[in-house]
């Protein structure tokens, strides 16, 4: 496991509040396929369920833009990491490190 994972691990599963960048992205949907819960992908390849509080709700307004987000983890017994986002930023992409990348037609 990447070093640096294994430290948010550590510091997160200790109780520590953590600082993560990652994107928002679509968990799980219900019956009528309306999103009915949402992770957080972050840039170290780690993923986290968003839990249902007020700012944690806040997030699915903004799925698949850059963020930057501080909360608390927990594991459960079958390892499956949550976050209670206790604030968060939204990222411009090039604060995620993504740089714009411009299509060129050459001419003939």
């Amino acid at each position: 496991m990447n070093e640096n994972r294994k430290q948010i691990l550590e510091a997160g599963l200790k109780g520590d509040e953590i600082l993560l960048k990652g994107i928002i992205v679509p968990d799980e949907y219900d019956a009528h396929f309306k999103m009915a819960s949402i992770q957080l992908s972050t840039d170290q390849e780690l993923v986290f369920a968003i839990e249902r509080n007020t700012k944690g709700d806040e997030l699915f307004d903004h799925i698949r833009e850059p963020i930057r987000v501080k909360g608390f983890i927990q594991e459960d017994e079958k390892g499956r990491r949550t976050i209670r986002i206790t604030d968060y930023e939204i990222l411009e992409r090039k604060e995620r490190g993504m740089k714009d990348k411009r299509t060129r037609i050459k001419p003939r």
